[in-house]
């Protein structure tokens, strides 16, 4: 084993020494005596200010086509906190959120916080399977199914359009929700269109930034179908105030946005991933089983024989930490037994191709 284990746990952007730089003149920049933010502290930064609103229709960009209004948008302290609106207010207490059979792991602690049931649909290397969605509609009657299928996590699979087309299609028919999560969608190059594209009457889309910038960002977007949902959505949740953004935080991303430097670190940051990425392909790339998109984790089948958690452990005793499936899969134990790696985390590129080497050498001793 190393003497220092080397962590892909997290699904983290890397770090960039520009990030340190931005932050270091924006706190320069709040120290002038004509930057007086007091007023900022004393308001409720309901749903975003009208700045707010405005950065962030211009980030999300071309996902949503055509742009949507920002009275249609409100700005969150994050996407687990957005999850836990939408979860409570739109789908509701005894009622059934569906899920990809393998999901982000909190979004089962979040809607059962509020009395939601949550279900797994089953998924393929395409997304989830449509035949298991309308069988799931017809016996359960869910009021919504929360996606994160442009680069799933953890299987990194990216639903083609076609597969899209089917899941819309199903969603219309038994009038479910879709709550769309593109949490990684910038990385990626030539994207198929979001649901909230082919579908703006029932979706809801929800873009954080932490999984582009840094994970202490506690910022996310939530676009609501209509103007009319957003206001129904805000009355019942407007006396709360711990689903605000932080002020300080809000007043910083946005004046980065609008400078363009949020802009600069993602595409500096893409350009890491990318090389990171490239450098585990060239190591992992030809092992059945084996998924990369482009965002910031990959996918490894475990093999044949063996399921996520001795896998992983296996890992971990040789180095290197990585995250099982069953992570992903509720109480359930998983359909699909791997591993998501995060490529983020390692110091440098030569960090994430030692990594990688681990990996493989592990897995070779099971075939």
């Amino acid at each position: 084993m190393l003497e220092k284990s080397i962590s892909l746990m997290r699904a983290t952007p890397p770090h960039l020494p520009e990030l340190s730089r931005a932050l270091q003149t924006s706190w320069k920049e709040l120290q002038d005596p004509k930057c007086d933010l007091a007023w900022e502290f004393r308001q409720h930064r309901y749903s975003g200010t009208e700045e707010d609103r405005l950065a962030a229709v211009d980030w999300i960009g071309t996902r949503i086509e055509p742009a949507p209004s920002s009275d249609r948008l409100m700005v969150t302290n994050g996407t687990m906190n957005s999850i836990l609106l939408l979860s409570s207010t739109i789908v509701g207490a005894g009622n059934v959120l569906l899920v990809e059979e393998l999901t982000f792991p909190q979004v089962y602690t979040l809607a059962e916080l509020v009395g939601v049931r949550v279900v797994g649909v089953r998924i393929d290397g395409r997304g989830i399977v449509p035949e298991d969605f309308e069988r799931k509609c017809r016996e359960l009657s869910p009021k919504a199914i929360y996606l994160n299928c442009s680069c799933h996590s953890p299987t990194a699979y990216v639903a083609p359009m076609e597969r899209r087309l089917e899941i819309v299609e199903v969603a219309r028919r038994y009038g479910v929700q879709i709550f769309e999560d593109e949490a990684q969608v910038h990385y990626l190059e030539n994207a198929p269109p979001s649901f909230a594209s082919l579908s703006p009457e029932s979706t809801w889309y929800m873009m954080g930034l932490s999984k582009y910038l840094s994970l202490g960002v506690r910022m996310a977007y939530v676009v609501a179908p209509t103007i009319s949902k957003l206001q129904e959505l805000m009355s019942r949740i407007r006396p709360l105030s711990s689903w605000h953004p932080a002020p300080l935080v809000a007043v910083v991303i946005t004046r980065w946005m609008q400078l363009g430097i949020a802009q600069n670190l993602l595409l500096l940051g893409k350009a890491e991933v990318q090389r990171r990425q490239a450098a585990v392909v060239e190591v992992l790339g030809d092992i059945p089983g084996f998924r990369t998109s482009g965002g910031i984790h990959f996918w490894l089948q475990c093999p044949q024989g063996t399921n996520s958690e001795d896998f992983s452990a296996a890992l971990g005793e040789a180095g290197v930490t990585v995250r099982p499936s069953k992570l992903y899969s509720g109480p359930k134990a998983p359909s699909i037994e791997g591993i998501r790696p995060g490529v983020g985390d390692p110091a440098d590129v030569a960090e994430t191709q030692s990594a990688a080497d681990i990996i493989r050498s592990v897995y070779e001793r099971y075939v």
